[in-house]
């Protein structure tokens, strides 16, 4: 695999986790005064560390094993 491969997919799993953890503060913190759609900011925060999250892994399935595995050699 080629190092800008490996620095993408590392930098995608840290967006991810940053998103998810953003998520789950903003859930968590409901200190009142925020207007009746802001419920919705977690969930858009935690959807966002899910689908960048399903990118990695769906990219590591189909092209980052084949690329690791690399050619059969003969002999």
């Amino acid at each position: 695999m080629r190092p800008t491969t490996v620095l993408s997919a590392l930098a995608a799993v840290f967006v991810a986790l940053g998103a998810v953890g953003i998520g789950v503060y903003l859930f968590w913190d409901r200190d009142g005064g925020k207007d009746w759609f802001y419920w919705a900011a977690p969930l858009l925060s935690l959807a966002f560390g899910g689908l960048m999250a399903m990118l990695v892994a769906q990219y590591w399935n189909r092209v980052g094993k084949l690329e690791v595995k690399g050619r059969p050699r003969s002999g």
